[in-house]
């Protein structure tokens, strides 16, 4: 459609004679089709364009070439005209500004041009050093939790992290002094429950949250000047941001009093949107998640897909879980949001009814639907779930002897014929019996049942801790023992 119109355009340009005045553009299209228009007011990702014959017509900003919306989105301070180049200078600020000065604010070579979307995030995460976090085949995520002689825009991210599709960038988050990990003393994976000493000051950490806040704005404002203020997301992810435009890019400084300081760059229609996600339909939902069944030769069924989040060393498993399922079922979210409509405590530690009653708001605006399950799923409830490509959000005690049996059986039931293993769940399953079950307050945790082996009697899981942590086995009747009773499903 959109080569129609400008086919159409460019038959009414070859019919009239051009206007030779400075102010008509020539303008080309992602497609190669060129125009030549007189640039009126950019909105957004609308652009305002008059033809040589004076008609006047709106098109995406996103429609045209880098070279032709860098050219859009600095008309204005090129020419100066009226109240056309005041709405452009709001709405672009400042962009013909080079990419190399973002990169010297940031103390990063974000940026290799003028436009990051169109970079694969591999190469993006490349130039950063950000190591890889989570690759399905729509989506990647690359995060540094980063050592604290690390800065970005003068002050310490204590996480890092950069979002996109399978070619493309879609954003970038970074997340300053905050409630979580300036005070995690966790190890990493099942170290996370041996944690040490650590002072949990909420005056010291409101001290460096205003530091990082004027940090970071004192960088920003030397280069684009004053942000504006303006609201941002949506239910529990509502807040105030300063925001800075740059060519199709929007800085966005968010400061949650008590909780967190994060700079985020993302596109700037979402901005524009303020941060509002289109929904996705149940339809296309459930034909992705249903392809996302992978079905063994060995009777293993496992969701894949489902993006990794991780927690890092601090007690954020319930906001990182959850981050990873809603994300999975097409729901924005953040951790560091979540932990904060959690009422998430100093180094980690989350209310999770608090947590739900947000989430599901959150949820249900999406198009979904967020279910508490009264208990521990039967085997036949767990397969039913998987089947449909329906992850299921587990409460559990994950003690060190927990996890010692999932370590080995993983690696243990590799290449052996599910009929002789069925023998050895079988065993294990009556061993367990013996066993007190952990005190109700023992390494509370959340983790995300994702698979089924029917003739072994076994379930597959996977933790908000990394790669290595992307599936592991135990038995059906072990992880009853080791269960909370709590479990919650997001379904369409």
């Amino acid at each position: 459609m959109f080569t129609i119109i400008f086919r159409t355009f460019l038959s009414l340009f070859f019919c009239l004679p051009l206007i030779s005045a400075p102010k008509l553009q020539t303008l080309t299209s992602t497609k190669g089709a060129t125009i030549q228009a007189v640039v009126l007011k950019l909105e957004g990702d609308k652009v305002s364009l008059r033809r040589a014959d004076g008609g006047s017509f709106q098109v995406s900003l996103g429609l045209f070439d880098e070279a032709s919306r860098a050219k859009i989105t600095g008309i204005g301070n090129q020419t100066g005209q009226g109240d056309s180049a005041s709405t452009l200078r709001e709405t672009s600020g400042s962009p013909d500004i080079p990419f190399e000065k973002i990169n010297e604010i940031f103390g990063n070579p974000l940026f290799g041009d003028n436009l990051l979307w169109d970079d694969a995030p591999g190469d993006v995460a490349s130039r950063l050093r950000w190591p890889g976090e989570s690759s399905t085949e729509t989506s990647q995520s690359f995060r540094l939790y980063a050592p604290s002689n690390y800065k970005f825009a003068a002050a310490r991210p204590y996480s890092a992290a950069l979002y996109g599709g399978s070619s493309s960038t879609s954003g970038v988050s970074l997340v300053f002094a905050n409630k979580g990990d300036c005070f995690a003393s966790a190890g990493a994976g099942e170290e996370h429950f041996k944690q040490g000493e650590v002072t949990k000051d909420p005056k010291v950490l409101a001290s460096w949250i205003e530091r990082d806040e004027e940090l970071i704005t004192e960088r920003m404002e030397s280069l684009l000047g004053k942000g504006r203020r303006q609201n941002y997301g949506q239910g529990s992810a509502k807040r105030k941001v300063s925001r800075w435009d740059w060519s199709g890019h929007s800085f966005l400084l968010s400061v949650a009093e008590g909780d967190f300081v994060s700079l985020a760059v993302e596109k700037i229609e979402r901005a524009n949107a303020r941060g509002k996600a289109r929904k996705v339909a149940d339809m296309h939902i459930r034909r992705v998640h249903r392809a996302n069944v992978e079905r063994r030769d060995n009777g293993d069924v496992v969701i894949g897909n489902i993006p990794m989040v991780d927690q890092g060393p601090k007690g954020y498993c319930v906001p990182a879980t959850f981050e990873r399922c809603m994300r999975y079922m097409e729901v924005p979210a953040d951790m560091y949001l979540l932990a904060m409509a959690g009422s998430t405590g100093l180094g980690g530690g989350t209310h999770t009814p608090t947590l739900v009653e947000s989430v599901q708001k959150e949820v249900w605006s999406a198009g979904r639907t967020f279910k508490p399950l009264k208990s521990h799923p039967s085997f036949k409830e767990l397969m039913r779930f998987i089947d449909s490509g329906i992850p299921i959000l587990w409460g559990l005690h994950s003690t060190e002897k927990f996890n010692r049996i999932a370590n080995e059986r993983t690696k243990e039931r590799v290449g052996v014929s599910p009929g002789s293993w069925k023998e050895t769940i079988k065993d294990a399953s009556k061993e367990i019996k013996g066993f007190l079950k952990p005190h109700i307050s023992e390494a509370r945790h959340i983790c995300i049942i994702h698979g089924f082996n029917k003739e072994t009697g076994e379930i597959a899981f996977t933790d908000s801790w990394g790669d290595r942590y992307k599936e592991r086995w135990i038995g059906a009747d072990e992880a009853l023992h080791f269960s909370q009773n709590n479990c919650w499903v997001i379904e369409y």
